[in-house]
């Protein structure tokens, strides 16, 4: 800008150098009119779009933009439904009253074979994998004897009861008095909750020692603290609620908060991953989209409830995809969130079953949502902020000036644009236009599909009174603010259009002024 005031000055020196012998005058008055380019704008959609929907914002491959939004509300355990109580069991070996003789070597007794129920019910387990656990034990008399504490040894076995790694039975001997054994890392085999145990009995060296009638040696083995790493058999018919939870549609909310939105194929998707080999029912009790004032059921298929795929091996998965019959009328009702509550049947209307679930199983409900920025909309506003730089110009020999606006419009969307001047700190001193004037920028023509085919161009130029064109002089910035509706046809009726990244609206703001100069 300044080398085109040079250019200017230049000229009138040049006419300075006039020889005045052959014109004779004292001075001369020039008028010209100048034109000074003021700002560039160049509005996206991205202007459009609050900082908290940025991070939500995609394109698909051909650029068309949209929401994304995605989330596992749930991941609901049924491990829960599944403790394993402490358990108790007593083996108890009858001594025969009356002296026993003394021995230097140890003298077997018996043996006892039984079996521990883990009293479970509903469940009728056939296989536990422990990984915590532990098996406190006890060996002595109901009687003291004579002399007192007859040394004893039982020697405890449970075939079915293996460490996973090496496969050995549990194994383990318990002298007078007590101990413990940790469980972790054993896999128990049963029949409906029970497993076999032997113990064995030993007397150890002894001197005579007289045994009152009715002593029992009691072995006495308490099962604690038990967890599993994985349970198998049938786990019962039992349900279990899900909590009430909830996704944020926040760009309903900020960008597109106040914006009548008719949106041409939005996508809800809902999928259930079940990691339990368990068959599954679903009953959403709330599954809707809310918004204040106001909420909208889904309608779903399979309908409610919804029968759930389970994996056949552990470590696997069975996804259950849910359609959104309504999905259109989901997302087009603007909602803020969109949640869901309900509970799991398991086993519905079963006696049995082989079933399985591991501690890391979870039942996943996650949702989905895609907003694309393609139909029918009014309201939307973007702006931007542009700086100005009029050093080297004197306001005050301005004789008339105005601004030239021209605009270069690919959005599918008629821009009212007002524009703000403004101080170095962005606080608004005054506006170009009339609160009741509207500059229109034309949108851009669109295909049946609302594909562009060409921009809207447009050109305006405003008068500015000596106030603010005193204001302009003072301004740092320029606000260009643009509330934009939708294309029409030729009825007046809004058209489905497709919003892309690529699309921009270009404005180019200049000062036309005429100014008034004197040479002497």
């Amino acid at each position: 800008m300044r080398n085109r005031v040079l250019t200017f000055l230049s000229v009138v020196l040049l006419v300075s150098c006039i020889n005045d012998k052959d014109y004779d005058f004292s001075e001369v008055t020039l008028s010209p009119e100048i034109a000074f380019p003021l700002a560039f704008g160049d509005l996206a959609l991205a202007n459009m779009i609050t900082r908290k929907d940025s991070a939500y914002i995609r394109s698909y491959p051909d650029g068309l933009l949209y929401f994304s939004y995605s989330q596992t509300l749930g991941a609901t355990s049924i491990h829960d439904l599944f403790p394993i109580p402490d358990n108790t069991s007593t083996t108890s070996f009858n001594l025969p009253a009356g002296t026993l003789p003394a021995s230097s070597t140890d003298t077997s007794f018996g043996t006892i074979n039984g079996q521990i129920d883990l009293n479970l019910n509903p469940q009728k387990l056939t296989e536990i994998l422990l990984k915590a656990g532990t098996l406190n034990h006890t060996l002595g008399l109901s009687i003291n004897t004579s002399p007192p504490n007859l040394p004893l040894q039982a020697v405890v076995t449970m075939t079915d009861v293996v460490h996973k790694s090496t496969l050995q039975p549990l194994t383990f001997s318990t002298l007078n008095g007590s101990g413990s054994k940790q469980l972790k890392d054993y896999v128990i085999k049963m029949i409906n909750n029970q497993f076999n145990i032997t113990v064995d009995l030993i007397i150890k060296p002894h001197p005579t020692t007289f045994i009152a009638p009715g002593t029992n040696a009691n072995v006495r083995l308490n099962f604690a603290g038990m967890d599993f790493g994985y349970i198998k058999g049938f786990l019962g018919d039992q349900t279990t609620p899900i909590p009430a939870q909830s996704m944020e549609v926040s760009v309903f909310n900020s960008t597109l908060k106040g914006v009548s939105v008719s949106l041409v194929q939005p996508v809800v998707k809902l999928r259930v991953v079940n990691d339990n080999g368990v068959s599954c029912e679903l009953n959403f009790t709330s599954l809707q989209a809310r918004k204040t004032g106001g909420t909208l059921p889904f309608q779903i298929s399979p309908s409610n409830p919804v029968t759930l795929g389970a994996p056949s091996t552990m470590g696997t998965s069975a996804t259950t995809d849910i359609l959104v019959n309504n999905q259109d009328a989901i997302l087009n009702f603007a909602p803020q969130q969109l949640e869901y509550g309900g509970s799991v049947r398991i086993n519905k209307g079963l006696i049995s079953a082989n079933n399985f679930v591991m501690d890391t199983s979870k039942l996943r409900i996650s949702l989905s949502a895609e907003i694309p920025i393609h139909g029918r909309v009014s309201g939307i506003s973007m702006s931007d902020t542009l700086k100005i730089d009029l050093t080297g110009l004197n306001g005050s020999n301005v004789i008339s000036s105005s601004l030239r606006i021209s605009g270069r419009n690919e959005m599918p969307l008629d821009a009212y644009v007002q524009i703000y001047l403004t101080d170095e700190n962005y606080q608004v001193k005054d506006s170009i236009f009339a609160p009741n004037q509207r500059y229109i920028v034309t949108a851009s023509s669109v295909s049946p599909s609302g594909e562009l085919l060409a921009p809207g161009v447009s050109e305006f130029k405003v008068g500015l009174d000596p106030a603010k064109l005193s204001k302009l002089f003072d301004s740092k910035y320029l606000i260009i603010k643009a509330n934009m509706n939708t294309a029409r046809d030729k009825n007046g009726v809004l058209l489905n259009v497709k919003f892309k990244a690529a699309y921009r609206l270009k404005l180019n703001v200049g000062l036309l002024a005429r100014f008034n100069i004197t040479l002497k």
